[in-house]
C-alpha cells in the first residue's frame, strides 16, 4: 500500500505535516504548506525593509526564499538551504 507524506526539510529538519492516501490529498496539503511558507517569507521581507537599520543581505535571502516558493510543482521546488516543502512516496505493510 502506497502512502503519500508532506512536510518540510531543511538543512537542520525534517517536519512530517499529514499523511494521505491518495497523491491529490497530499498535492492539497502540500500546496497549503507551501503557501503558509511563503507568506511567512514574504512577511519576513517586508519587515527587513521597513525596518529602521536595513539589511540587504536578509532582504536578499527572503527574496529568494519568495522566489522559490512560488514553484507550484512539488518535483521542481528547490529553497535549500531554506523550508523546502515536499512528498515523498511510501511503500507501507497492510
Amino acid at each position: 500500500m502506497k502512502v503519500y507524506i508532506v512536510g518540510d526539510c531543511g538543512p537542520e529538519h525534517n517536519s512530517i505535516r499529514s499523511v494521505h492516501k491518495t497523491y491529490a490529498g497530499a498535492l492539497k496539503e502540500w500546496n497549503m504548506l507551501r503557501l503558509e511558507l511563503l507568506s511567512e517569507a514574504k512577511s519576513s521581507l517586508k519587515r527587513i525593509r521597513k525596518g529602521k537599520k536595513r539589511d540587504d543581505c536578509m532582504s536578499k535571502i527572503y527574496g529568494r526564499m519568495a522566489k522559490n516558493l512560488q514553484c507550484k510543482d512539488p518535483r521542481k521546488i528547490d529553497n535549500y538551504p531554506h523550508e523546502t516543502p515536499y512528498i515523498q512516496e511510501w511503500e507501507v505493510g497492510e
